[in-house]
């Protein structure tokens, strides 16, 4: 029977208490601490190998889907039936994640942003499991349905700034890390300048046979080189993505993902010393993004292939550690109604981007067991495969706030709703503001339920309390109307409360949607209200990172879901000069909903508003208090943010 692992920060606290941490029972500290060995496995005496197989993109809804179309019931996939699942909450420090920053994360146990390839949040270059597994002696291995030098497979083999810079991946791959098995698409980034290249050197051929690889342009080739015993292989079986499983022609000379897995399998184990090898699903991400079910399922599918053939390849092999999980959601994919076997379900999508919804996790063999019923994150990934190449204890990461629409990771509940929304029970309401603060920024979230393209949620805060740095009241104080937001703001009426209140910030979001780092539209982001970083009568964006909690599809009946919401991040240097925050600093904050418009103001206000008020509709409302939140409790110039927020009305 599966247990649920208590992953520290996954409780809630009392109303503006410090969040206690959640320990793990004896039990799971005991399998934590212990080596992460062999155990009763197959296979006495063989190397340690640790295997991490990656559905870019893939969902709950792209399980379901693919689950209802082979099998005709849910939950039937070869995955679905490894001893070991849980949960993987998918969020970074850009809100909802990219590829990039989720393999960087699963391959080196550190947060990045968006778009950065094994450098943390603060650019630094961190070593992958790849690079680990080889300095431990191991045979290494990608392989990937995508470009080689595409996001996930960069993310364990090379440290840029940008995901775009494919070149240099490509670069960095062959002359730095140099796996000893490299398949999937690509061609364009290796091959030398002219026609089928992007290059304009000689390319990276001639490194490859200096380096003693076999180069391989087809599945046949593939599978001579294999039956020839080729200590190292490069192929690149495209020019840039390989062909969807659906769009290819009964003699395709590309290999199927499972074949290339099986080719990469059967040379790393040639080593005697042990081997790693991430292998990609990579392209249930693109269906994903364009919404397309057949793509979504049948890529789906592949990868399911492939989980099968490499767990049972695992399993008689022994000592082997297989880990099965996804970067993020890609789409929003639900189905809404069941299909026999061979059918495509009905189904909806959200949209055509990333989403924030947990992924599934799933494994087989030593250290698999800790992902099992637990929710963790990505870190987790890299962990579990760290400590099988240390032949060590797993080092469990630790509470960092993260701005993924789940408030487990914040440590104050500020303040708890008391007025029942006057829209009725799951509608239109704020049921909580959660608050943190680290080194990095302030982490805010709103707890509740806000409706697509109906609800604008704002929270105003003053920066420095009592400096009359910020605007006196909200209302009357913005004039730039220009966006959708702009204009809900511009069109306040709520007026300061009777203490002293003057906003300095404003971050606001409609509600329903997904905003976050790399999305500066007009319907989500943080607003300056003082210089140097924007005035009343031209808002300044700030790079507040937003995200929402459990998937919501447009149009769908939806609940509220207890500790999710909305959730910005906010970095110090939006907030004061060059980042510096001052010795002893506090912040206020109040919180409250308004229609997209922003002349409608609903009973929603945090702090709440005296039980049984009604809506304030359109006249001029003053704030019900605010929320003191001393970030340096103690003055000595060190953030901590501790303290439990107080209300003062």
């Amino acid at each position: 029977m599966r247990r649920l692992l208590a992953i520290v920060g996954l409780g809630l606290a009392a109303c503006g208490d410090p969040r206690p941490p959640v320990a793990a029972d004896a039990a799971i500290d005991a399998r934590i601490d212990a080596p992460l060995d062999a155990g009763l496995d197959a296979r006495v005496g063989a190397p340690p190998a640790v295997i991490v197989l990656i559905g870019d993109g893939m969902g709950q809804g792209q399980l379901d889907a693919a689950s209802w179309y082979r099998h005709g019931a849910p939950g039937r996939l070869a995955m679905q039936a490894l001893p070991y699942a849980g949960q993987v909450r998918t969020g970074g420090p850009s809100g909802i994640t990219d590829s990039a920053a989720a393999a960087t994360v699963m391959a080196t146990g550190a947060y990045a942003y968006n778009g950065a390839i094994g450098v943390d949040r603060y650019g630094r270059r961190v070593e992958t499991l790849l690079e680990r597994a080889a300095a431990r002696g191991w045979a290494t291995g990608l392989v990937t349905t995508t470009s080689l030098p595409h996001a996930t497979p960069a993310g364990f083999a090379a440290h840029v700034g940008s995901r775009g810079q494919l070149v240099e991946i490509a670069d960095q791959m062959v002359r730095d890390a140099h796996p000893d098995v490299m398949l999937g698409g690509g061609t364009l980034f290796f091959a030398p300048m002219g026609a089928g290249s992007v290059r304009t050197d000689d390319g990276l051929y001639d490194d490859l046979a200096l380096a003693g690889y076999t180069r391989v342009d087809t599945a046949a080739d593939l599978r001579a080189a294999l039956a020839a015993g080729a200590p190292r292989l490069f192929g690149a079986f495209a020019p840039d993505l390989m062909t969807y499983v659906a769009a290819r022609a009964p003699e395709t000379p590309e290999p199927m993902l499972i074949d290339m897995a099986m080719a990469a399998l059967t040379t790393l184990d040639r080593d005697p010393h042990g081997f790693f090898v991430m292998i990609e699903g990579g392209r249930i991400d693109h269906g994903g993004h364009a919404n397309s079910l057949v793509d979504s399922v049948q890529e789906t599918l592949a990868f399911d292939d492939t989980v099968a053939a490499v767990t049972a390849w695992a399993r008689a092999r022994g000592n082997t550690t297989v880990l099965v999980t996804a970067d993020h959601e890609c789409g929003g994919l639900e189905v809404t109604g069941p299909a026999p076997a061979g059918e495509y379900p009905p189904v909806r999508w959200r949209w055509g981007n990333h989403t924030n919804a947990r992924v599934a996790v799933f494994g087989d063999g030593p250290g698999a067991a800790l992902v099992d019923g637990a929710v963790i994150d990505h870190r987790w990934i890299y962990a579990i495969a760290r400590a099988r190449m240390d032949n060590g204890a797993m080092i469990a990461p630790g509470r960092e706030p993260i701005p993924d629409g789940e408030f487990g990771d914040l440590r104050h509940r500020a303040a708890v709703q008391a007025v029942p929304s006057e829209f009725g029970p799951g509608e239109n309401q704020l049921d909580a503001l959660w608050l943190d603060a680290t080194a990095d920024g302030l982490y805010v979230g709103v707890e509740g339920l806000f409706a697509w393209s109906v609800n604008a949620v704002e929270v105003w805060i003053d920066v420095d309390p009592g400096a009359g740095t910020g605007v006196a009241s909200p209302a009357g104080a913005l004039t730039d109307a220009t966006g959708v937001l702009d204009l809900a703001l511009a069109a306040s009426h709520v007026t300061a409360p009777a203490t002293v209140f003057d906003a300095d910030v404003v971050l606001a979001s409609i509600g329903g949607g997904d905003p976050h780092v790399e999305d500066f539209r007009d319907d989500a982001g943080g607003r300056a209200l003082r210089a140097p970083f924007g005035l009343p009568s031209n808002l300044g964006w700030l790079r507040a990172a937003m995200n929402y909690g459990a998937v919501r599809t447009r149009g769908a009946p939806i609940a509220p879901v207890a500790g999710q919401g909305l959730e910005a991040f906010v970095p110090w240097a939006a907030l004061y000069p060059g980042g510096v925050v001052p010795p002893g600093a506090k912040l206020r904050l109040a919180a409250v909903l308004v229609n997209t418009t922003g002349e409608f103001t609903s009973n929603q206000f945090l702090p709440a508003l005296p039980v049984g008020s009604h809506n304030p509709g359109t006249a001029l409302t003053p704030l019900p208090g605010v929320i003191e939140y001393a970030i340096d409790g103690d003055g000595d110039g060190v953030i901590d943010g501790d303290r439990p927020p107080t209300i003062v009305r």
